[in-house]
């Protein structure tokens, strides 16, 4: 689009495609959508895991999520009116403390744009607060391949629920010093690295008795 820059339409084209970008082991910007790729090794509580690191904090879920915005008026319907018309809410049972939550959206807002951005909220608030960091010993996998971002990795960590759970590989660190060397592993749901969905803008009707 006209005056957009290259980030900003990099993330234009991610959210309509609902993908990532992520840079690969030699450094090359990679597109791809979360989880695209499988690994060739899970990650076993007893077996490879060496640690894990967890936070599971809650602080940035909300017990409901509502989404209001704001559309052009009309004679009959402007003001208060028009800014109450758009208005979609949505919950999260793993909160039970009363914890409501409202954002407002931006630009010209629909009804399916506030109830998919409540939605999105929700899912992806969740979704992080089960991040995880494993720690295994060295950089490869099971078949030599290096263990890299955006692979769908099964997971058996009952301590943390998860039951033979397909996560997201999120980011990997290498490292190699006095303790060895290892990889750092952080992992989540896929819904926790899903770009907002991109909301197209409403272009403006252009007047019959203009003057060109």
């Amino acid at each position: 689009e006209h005056g957009e820059t290259v980030v900003d339409c990099l993330n234009r084209l991610l959210g309509q495609a609902q993908a990532l970008a992520y840079d690969d082991e030699r450094g090359r910007l990679v597109l791809g959508r979360p989880g695209s790729m499988k690994a060739a090794t899970a990650l076993v509580l007893g077996e490879n895991i060496l640690s894990c690191d967890t936070e599971r904090s809650v602080r940035e879920r909300f017990s409901s999520y509502l989404v209001t915005g704001q559309r052009p008026g009309t004679d009959d319907d402007f003001g208060e009116a028009t800014i109450a018309a758009i208005r979609q809410s949505t919950g999260d049972a793993g909160v039970t403390r009363y914890r409501p939550h409202t954002i407002q959206q931006s630009g010209t807002a629909t009804t399916d744009s506030c109830k998919s951005r409540c939605e999105f909220e929700a899912r992806q608030r969740a979704a992080k607060t089960l991040e995880t960091t494993y720690t295994v010993q060295g950089w490869r996998q099971g078949n030599g391949e290096l263990w890299k971002p955006n692979q769908a990795v099964v997971v058996y960590d009952p301590l943390n629920g998860f039951d033979n759970e397909t996560l997201v590989i999120a980011e990997v660190t290498y490292s190699q010093d006095n303790n060895g060397t290892l990889t750092e592993i952080r992992v989540g749901p896929a819904d926790a690295y899903l770009p907002e969905p991109f909301r197209p803008k409403t272009k403006k009707k252009v007047s019959e008795e203009a003057d060109f």
